[in-house]
C-alpha cells in the first residue's frame, strides 16, 4: 500500500512538471530594449528619451522606459503583436503620436528582443531571435545584436585569463551568437579605425547566455553596449 501511494506520488509530480513544461512551451518570451538617445533624436530632447510602449492599443506595457533600458522577458502568447513606441506621456502613458508604429511576430516557446533603434530614416523596431537551448558546462553564450545606427561594427573580445583575442564582424540589424569559454573578457567595438566602445569588462557566466545590445548613433559618438545575463540555461 505504501509503495502504490509512493507511485501515485511521483506519478502526480511527474506529471504536474509535464503541465509546467508544456505550459512554458505555449508561451513566446520578449525582452524590449530603449536604444535611442535623446541626443540623436533631437538637441531639446531628454538625455534620456523615455518612451511608452503600447502592445495592440490595449496593454501600455512600458511606461517611460529609457535609454539604455532593457526589460523582459514579457510572457505573451504567440502571435502578431502591432507595437507602438511614443515619447513618455506620465500623465497618460502610451497616449502621444507615435515615433513607430510596427510589428512584431512571436513563437510558441521563442525568445526574442525588439529594439527601439535608429536608421539612416529615422526611429525603427528591430527584432532579433535569442537562442536559449542548453549551454554546456563551464561555456557562456553570446548573443551580440548590432542595433546602433552604424555600418558593421568589428566586435573584439579577449579573455583575461588566456589572453586569446575572439574578434567578429557584425552587420548592422545582424546578430553575433557565439558560444565561448567562461571567464572574464574585456570587450570593445570599433569602426574601422574608429572606437565606438572603448574596453569594457564582460563576465561570460558557465551555462548562461548573455545579451548584448549596440545600440546609439555612431556618427554622434553614442554607441553603447547594454547587457542582460540569464544564468542556468540547461
Amino acid at each position: 500500500m505504501k509503495n502504490c501511494i509512493r507511485l501515485t506520488f511521483v506519478l502526480a509530480l511527474l506529471c504536474t512538471g509535464l503541465s509546467t513544461a508544456m505550459l512554458a512551451s505555449d508561451n513566446a518570451y520578449l525582452y524590449l530594449v530603449q536604444g535611442i538617445p535623446g541626443r540623436d533624436y533631437s538637441p531639446s530632447a531628454d538625455p534620456a528619451f523615455p518612451v511608452d510602449i503600447l502592445l495592440n492599443d490595449e496593454v501600455c506595457y512600458e511606461h517611460g522606459l529609457a535609454f539604455g533600458s532593457v526589460v523582459g522577458p514579457l510572457t505573451l502568447a504567440p502571435g502578431t503583436y502591432d507595437v507602438k513606441v511614443s515619447v513618455a506621456n506620465s500623465l497618460a502613458p502610451c497616449s502621444n503620436s507615435p515615433l513607430i508604429d510596427s510589428s512584431i511576430s512571436l513563437e510558441a516557446g521563442k525568445d526574442a528582443s525588439a529594439v527601439v533603434a535608429l536608421s539612416p530614416a529615422g526611429p525603427t523596431l528591430l527584432t532579433f531571435t535569442n537562442r536559449f537551448s542548453p549551454v554546456s558546462a563551464n561555456t557562456g553564450r553570446l548573443l551580440l545584436a548590432q542595433a546602433a545606427d552604424a555600418p558593421a561594427l568589428q566586435v573584439i573580445l579577449e579573455n583575461k585569463s588566456t589572453m586569446k583575442l575572439y574578434a567578429y564582424t557584425v552587420n548592422a540589424g545582424a546578430l553575433l551568437d557565439v558560444n565561448l569559454p567562461a571567464g572574464d573578457y574585456t570587450v570593445e567595438i570599433d569602426e574601422g579605425t574608429t572606437t565606438l566602445v572603448t574596453s569594457t569588462s564582460l563576465t561570460l557566466y558557465s551555462r548562461s547566455v548573455t545579451l548584448l545590445y549596440a545600440v546609439g548613433q555612431a556618427s554622434n559618438n553614442t554607441v553603447n553596449l547594454e547587457t542582460k545575463t540569464v544564468r542556468n540555461v540547461i
